[in-house]
């Protein structure tokens, strides 16, 4: 299976993944799951990669910043509104996206019903499911950059590993 995480150059891994490598089976387990976040036509990849943007922005994580995802078409003042919160230059699917997002982190709590029936609507049950699971890991993978103070590396993510 390819891997969305790495840059695939032998003896080079990405930052995270050197660290999850001292649990093999699970550097494993998160590669496939977070590749399966992203494909599937469930969420559109552009979504994804607002949702994982303003997740990392809300974090400060600056390592899940650093990485690009090549196919998701987010310009540079897109992420610029994203680090200020300003989701009126987006689309409706994407502003019920981002505000699940924005709120995932820390306010969890606070998703409420009329939010998630709203992303149902636009997204089906099934990618309601993907948007959901995909916050959540998006969450974790900033918390883990940021707890294991990894570094900026650049990289840009072309949809099933990063190069």
């Amino acid at each position: 299976m390819p891997n969305p995480l790495v840059n695939l150059v032998p003896g080079n891994p990405s930052a995270l993944e050197a660290a999850l490598a001292n649990r093999p089976e699970l550097l494993s387990h998160y590669r496939s799951f977070y590749l399966k976040l992203w494909h599937g036509g469930l969420v559109p990849v552009r979504v994804l990669e607002l949702c994982r943007l303003r997740i990392a922005f809300i974090h400060g994580a600056t390592a899940e910043l650093a990485v690009r995802h090549r196919q998701a078409g987010v310009a540079d003042l897109e992420r610029d509104a994203l680090a200020r919160m300003d989701f009126s230059v987006f689309s409706d699917a994407e502003q019920a996206a981002l505000t699940l997002a924005e709120l995932m982190p820390h306010q969890h709590h606070a998703i409420d019903d009329a939010q998630v029936d709203r992303v149902r609507q636009l997204f089906g049950e099934s990618g309601t499911v993907n948007l959901l699971a995909a916050l959540a890991f998006f969450d974790v993978t900033s918390r883990l950059k940021l707890v294991w103070a990894l570094p900026e590396e650049g990289l840009e993510f072309d949809g099933t590993k990063l190069v």
